[in-house]
């Protein structure tokens, strides 16, 4: 296997190149820490991660980072679709309660969502 210091260099002309081709920070966020990413390839283990972490190549893809755009904000153009990351544990109780109230998951969370709006809004 290479040496970090080699493997940390190939993540930044990695990260170069795609900041190139990237419109916004996510894009290339996702070509470099996503699901099948150069740096999960780089650095398999935690420890790995950690150590390229401490390196000028990942303050230099940092800085890549934040010289891109981020997407188009949802408050500017709301689309009616919001994507939420979350715990697995959260997700699958959602699911449970959704099930045992007959709803769907989106149903259920509307009516959580909406409940807290009109709780914040009276007042």
């Amino acid at each position: 296997m290479k040496s970090l210091a080699d493997r940390a260099k190939e993540a930044l002309l990695f990260a170069r190149a795609q900041a190139k081709k990237a419109k916004t920070w996510i894009e290339l966020s996702n070509a470099l820490y996503g699901m099948g990413g150069k740096c999960g390839t780089l650095f398999p283990t935690p420890s790995d991660r950690a150590q390229f972490a401490k390196t000028p190549e990942y303050k230099g893809i940092a800085e890549l980072l934040a010289k891109l755009p981020g997407p188009k904000s949802e408050t500017e153009d709301p689309s009616g679709q919001l994507r939420v990351r979350m715990p697995r544990s959260i997700h699958a109780a959602l699911i449970k309660e959704a099930k045992a109230e007959g709803v769907s998951l989106n149903q259920l969370i509307l009516s959580k969502i909406s409940f807290q709006l009109q709780a914040t809004t009276r007042g």
